[in-house]
């Protein structure tokens, strides 16, 4: 943990260290509200159990009533309300009725997912199985979650989103950023038709929901507990605790490197700047030998997001806690994938850090910058500063990790929403190949991604600038935005030195849902992105 040059110490600082502590730990204990495991008629039975939810297909719905082992009473419940199902969750209040054992169950809930999609939408729609849990399924004592697979396939995608319903930020009443009391894991019960999973089913299902919510618990914690400090500590407690290389650089270190972008970006906060290098080294498996390829993940931390002399309004800067959201999704996709195993040479994980505030320091529209690529870059608008972190980032993977296939994760652009939607990423990418495993990733998973236009001779002259190489921000803001702020990067890192495959994923809209609260987005996508693409090169 280091500090920037001369600065002191408060006691309102003291104060918050003497807390970090135990918060770091508890973030790198990788608490989960959720267990999975095989459906269990005879643990349902002897539960005691006050809320009991259901969630399925119609099909899945009706073959699990048929289940010999599904006590008699709920099976009669299941049977009665699936005709009255619709997409909105059927819940039925049964405060005198003896149900499960001894249990007097309080409320049944039951969920019906839809069969509506389109040829770009997730088929078995993961997203109304999150919104079910989200709105219907309480993280506390006594309830119990049976989920009705329509086949195995989507097991992926479905178990993913019940992690991703529930929460684990909670600084209310005594809570300093966690719970020491924390409910025990809501039982989840997994039931597909014709089917017996493995164990490794639902171990793997406890590794990436332990993932999703470790990330959606980074995006909904407030900068004055997950500074650039805290973040780095957690990225480095995660690594030690899985045995992990890890490697990072703050402030002067990071000005000493050549990052100059990362390190103005970050000039005027509290705390220093911060580049985390994580490695997890590839092993064979039972599903193939290690590829001789290097892939790099890179996440944009901005820790918060005043916009810099570019000042945010005063609604426009509420929620920008949420701009490190592409980082959040590569570290709990980096730890799921390393404690899962993989099968690349090397899996690198990179989080750019910084806290993009004002003081004296700040960096000032019209200031000429270098990226550590040796580009130079005019800064005309310090509230696109995103680009910026990612690009010395870029840059750093380029130089020291020669990697095969570099992913960018980031909140970048507000157009991202107009162009790609609240429900849809935007990916930008320089090969047919990984732009097509990263859809098929999201359909899987229910991460989903749309492709937006990789054109660099169309757009780059959107950056041209006359006394630096390039300018931070575009000319015309109609003009495919989304697409060039990706370019951006993708010019100013590489400098036109890289011959490898790029794609970088505009999250900016789907890290949150409708409440704000943080969706656990991109760990699921990333780890499924891996598998696709080690399972192409090994074709």
């Amino acid at each position: 943990m280091v500090a920037m040059a001369g600065q002191s110490v408060t006691a309102g600082q003291a104060i918050h260290k003497a807390m970090w502590g135990p918060f770091v730990d508890d973030v790198v204990s990788l608490p989960c509200t959720v267990k999975y495991a095989a459906f269990d008629a005879a643990a349902v039975a002897a539960g005691n159990f006050k809320t009991v939810a259901v969630v399925g297909t119609k099909a899945s719905l009706e073959a699990l009533c048929e289940d010999a082992g599904l006590p008699e009473v709920l099976q009669g419940y299941l049977k009665a309300m699936i005709p009255k199902l619709s997409a909105k969750p059927l819940k039925v209040a049964s405060k005198a009725t003896t149900v499960l054992g001894h249990a007097t169950v309080e409320d049944m809930v039951v969920g019906l997912v839809t069969d509506e999609h389109s040829r770009v939408t997730a088929k078995h729609r993961p997203d109304q199985v999150r919104g079910f849990v989200h709105n219907s399924v309480p993280a506390k004592e006594g309830t119990l979650l049976i989920v009705a697979l329509p086949e195995a396939g989507a097991a992926d995608g479905w178990l993913g989103s019940v992690a991703k319903g529930h929460h684990l930020c909670s600084i209310k009443g005594a809570h300093d950023g966690f719970d020491p009391a924390r409910p025990a894991p809501v039982p989840v019960h997994v039931w597909c038709p014709g089917t017996k999973f493995d164990e490794r089913v639902f171990e793997r299902a406890q590794v990436i929901g332990e993932s999703i919510q470790l990330a959606a618990r980074l995006v909904d914690t407030p900068t004055n507990y997950l500074n650039t400090v805290t973040y780095t500590a957690i990225a480095e407690g995660l690594a030690k605790r899985f045995g992990l290389k890890a490697v990072s650089y703050q402030g002067e270190e990071i000005q000493e490197q050549g990052m100059g972008l990362l390190f103005h970006v970050g000039r005027a906060a509290e705390y220093p700047a911060s580049l985390v290098v994580l490695t997890a080294e590839g092993q064979a498996t039972a599903e193939g030998a290690v590829v001789d390829e290097n892939v790099c993940w890179v996440g944009k931390g901005i820790v918060y997001d005043t916009g810099g002399l570019a000042i945010k309004s005063k609604d426009g800067m509420c929620g920008m806690k949420h701009d490190m959201g592409g980082s959040a999704g590569v570290l709990g996709g980096f730890i799921a994938a390393a404690r899962l195993g993989v099968r690349v040479k090397n899996l690198h994980c990179l989080l750019a850090l910084a806290d993009n505030a004002i003081n004296d320091r700040a960096v000032r529209n019209d200031d000429v910058v270098r990226c550590m690529s040796g580009t130079t870059v005019q800064i005309n608008n310090t509230d696109a500063e995103g680009r910026l972190v990612l690009s010395d980032a870029v840059a750093y993977a380029h130089k020291h990790l020669s990697p095969s296939l570099v992913v960018t994760m980031a909140t970048l652009t507000g157009a991202q929403g107009i162009a790609t939607g609240k429900h849809f990423a935007a990916v930008c990418a320089n090969t047919d190949a990984i732009e097509g495993v990263t859809v098929a990733a999201g359909k899987q998973t229910g991460d989903q991604c749309y492709p937006v236009l990789f054109a660099p001779e169309l757009l780059m002259h959107e950056f041209d600038c006359t006394c630096a190489d390039m300018k931070n921000s575009v000319a015309c803001r109609t003009n495919a935005q989304v697409s060039c702020a990706g370019l951006f990067i993708y010019k100013c890192g590489f400098a036109g030195k890289y011959t490898g495959e790029w794609a970088h994923i505009d999250m900016a809209y789907p890290v949150t849902m409708e409440d704000e609260r943080a969706s656990g987005w991109g760990p699921l996508l990333l780890e499924n992105m891996l598998q696709g693409y080690q399972a192409a090169k090994q074709a």
